[in-house]
């Protein structure tokens, strides 16, 4: 009698296995999350990035953005990368997301004391910070039965986590890119001129003046050089950590364990773990914890942070350091916006110089500002630098803190409480909790990898001194 429970059993397995890999696409589906919510598609990430910024700069509110725009920008990044080749029952599912526009609980940046409250009454950090576009959109992916089983809506929760994290890892890197290709064209608008007029001569007037201008300005632009230097260092370790070490590793092991599943509990315990090692690894298990709690009552909320004190701090000193980066490309932007208006204009009437010269006429009949660039200068006010100099220290302040959590972790000194592995988050399922001998085989692969991050971080030590 067992004998042919068990080979009915094995039969019924192997039906519902054969259903989802062969006639839903079970696995086309999981890679395409990779490839979309986990932006394992870097040209497609890319030209979604550049599209979104068009729209974006395009409209004066976020009531002007509409769901149909931003639906045009990413069939336009899908038709013109390789994104294409995904099957079209992978990109018939994704959807793009508007999210409401006055709802402040999940703001990412962390303003004034980190908890949301704002006490340094300093207005230039509240209009950096503000929300714009970007903090409005995000991607989803449909999925429909029979494949909500393995796909179900706690797994989705943690796709939206992560998502969350890398699409602002992706905009600080563009909005890095894009810092540099501004002070590249001041740079060599600034060597122009001195080429032109010396070091000192450069328009009415006095040379003491204008060469201190230089001076302030030549260390403006060698601080928001440096400062960036370290920010790219950080952004681009911090990405390649989470594609390499955490999404890629993650997804060779979830693809062995589901090629030898033999029930469709263990392609439901392989997915979920899947995902927990991810959300562990990537430092957003607080993060997911404290959202999974956000309906239960204030005493158990009171219970639980007295029970682990530290359950919130690496992920949002991240966050903090990520503002900290965030903060300074909007005042490389603010600082430089008016400066590039005017060689925008000096070029224009440049141009507009040349043609009344071949027209047999004087190009320019008056001093002009703009043209021999005097109004270049004004990002030689001493109040720039020492805003860029507070941001450069505030990053390294969290910087340093953030490492110091990372290694009190991997020492142990912080304790294991920070994130309760034998916790299940994905479902209160018993078939979703994840064993003892798999708890302590992630606990040990994430302590590897926070310590091969903090090694690549701070390789020289310099933040540990």
């Amino acid at each position: 009698m067992e004998r042919t429970v068990a080979i009915a059993s094995s039969q019924v397995h192997k039906h519902i296995l054969s259903s989802l890999f062969d006639q839903h696409h079970l696995m086309e589906h999981l890679h395409g999350l990779k490839e979309i919510m986990f932006l394992g598609q870097g040209a497609f990430i890319s030209s979604l990035m550049d599209g979104l910024h068009a729209e974006f700069e395009s409209r004066e509110s976020l009531e002007e953005i509409h769901m149909i725009s931003l639906l045009n920008v990413f069939l336009a990044s899908v038709g013109s990368t390789n994104a294409k080749f995904l099957p079209q029952f992978v990109t018939d599912r994704v959807q793009v997301r508007l999210l409401p526009i006055d709802d402040t609980v999940d703001s990412f940046w962390i303003t004034g004391d980190g908890d949301g409250n704002n006490n340094n009454n300093n207005g230039s950090d509240d209009a950096d910070l503000a929300k714009d576009g970007w903090d409005i959109f995000s991607l989803g992916y449909a999925a429909d039965a029979p494949l909500t089983a393995v796909v179900h809506p706690e797994a989705m929760e943690k796709y939206h986590l992560v998502f969350n994290l890398l699409f602002r890892l992706k905009r600080i890197e563009w909005m890095m890119n894009n810092t540099w290709r501004q002070s590249t064209v001041l740079n060599h608008t600034l060597q122009i001129l001195i080429s032109k007029y010396g070091t000192v001569e450069l328009g009415p007037s006095t040379s003491t003046q204008r060469e201190n201008a230089l001076t302030r300005t030549k260390r403006l632009l060698r601080k928001f050089s440096m400062t960036r230097q370290s920010m790219l260092h950080f952004i681009t370790n911090l990405q390649s950590y989470f594609m390499f070490e955490v999404l890629e590793s993650g997804w060779k092991t979830l693809v062995d364990k589901l090629s030898s599943a033999k029930s469709l509990d263990e392609v439901i315990a392989s997915h979920n773990e899947y995902l927990d090692e991810i959300v562990a690894k990537s430092l957003l298990g607080e993060s997911f914890l404290a959202n999974a709690n956000v309906n239960a009552k204030e005493g158990e909320k009171q219970k639980q942070r007295k029970k682990g004190g530290e359950i919130y701090k690496i992920e949002r000193q991240l966050r903090r350091v990520l503002t900290a980066t965030f903060r300074f490309c909007k005042i490389h932007e603010r600082i430089f916006s008016k400066a590039l208006d005017t060689i925008e204009k000096a070029g224009e009437k440049r141009r507009g110089a040349e043609r009344k010269s071949m027209a047999g006429k004087w190009g320019f009949e008056n001093f002009d500002p703009d043209v021999e660039g005097s109004n270049f200068f004004n990002l030689a006010g001493e109040g720039r630098l020492e805003e860029v100099e507070a941001v450069s220290e505030e990053f390294d302040i969290c910087l340093r803190n953030l490492l110091a959590m990372l290694t009190d972790r991997i020492n142990g000194t912080a304790g294991v409480k920070d994130v309760d592995v034998n916790v299940s988050i994905s479902s209160p399922s018993p078939l979703r909790a994840p064993v003892p001998v798999e708890a302590d085989r992630m606990q040990a692969s994430n302590i590897d990898s926070l310590r091969f991050l903090t090694f690549r971080l701070d390789f020289s030590g310099f933040y540990g001194q």
